[in-house]
């Protein structure tokens, strides 16, 4: 059975902002935490890093709106890759690229069932999403949300906790990068440590 009152929920990466936006308003999630976390319509709409110009997600609303009449003809949805599917080229890509390939793309981390895609004309919708636009509703539960020092998506963590309030807390693996907080032992196990505290403490009847 579960206990109602005693539900917790993690989040990695995307999903680290899907959850936080669930427990906006799901008071049924009583501790909140996040490895890696990434606001997905902020780095389509915006780029990694807030460095892409407004003209590009323009081009894709004009695109997704094309795609969607073709696909009411019966064309294939088009669809872009997640991550790159080789390493060529990618020696000045953003660290979070390069170690997308090198965990997604390979034996470390990829699945044979995984097609790497999503699908274009969707960027309509993901473009009205904001993860972390009530996050301070969250509020008085507790949130915990863990980055690496060296991540280059840390700051939609450092953002968040800031904008949260005095329940959230963002807690630094040092060394570690975005990807690093997946698979590495040197800083899974110390994320790992305190996302045992965070929920012993905040969910032990």
């Amino acid at each position: 059975d579960i206990d109602p009152d005693r539900i917790g929920a993690l989040g990695i990466c995307a999903s680290g902002g899907y959850v936080p936006f669930a427990a906006q308003t799901d008071h049924r999630i009583k501790a909140v935490a996040t490895v890696s976390a990434v606001d997905i319509r902020d780095l389509l709409v915006n780029g990694l890093g807030r460095t892409q110009g407004p003209e590009v997600l323009q081009t894709l609303l004009d695109q997704a709106g094309a795609l969607r009449t073709a696909e009411a003809k019966g064309q294939t949805p088009a669809t872009l890759n997640w991550a790159p599917e080789s390493p060529e080229g990618l020696d000045e890509a953003p660290v979070l690229y390069r170690e997308a390939q090198d965990y997604y793309r390979t034996p470390r981390g990829g699945h044979c069932n995984s097609t790497n895609e999503w699908v274009l004309r969707s960027i309509d919708q993901i473009a009205q999403y904001d993860s972390y636009a009530m996050i301070h509703l969250i509020a008085p539960r507790p949130l915990l949300m863990i980055v690496g020092s060296e991540a280059d998506t840390a700051y939609f963590s450092r953002e968040a906790t800031a904008k949260a309030g005095d329940n959230a807390e963002l807690f630094t693996i040092n060394g570690a990068t975005h990807i690093d907080l997946y698979d590495k032992d040197t800083y899974v196990t110390p994320t790992t440590a305190k996302l045992t505290d965070f929920y012993t403490t905040h969910l032990t009847a």
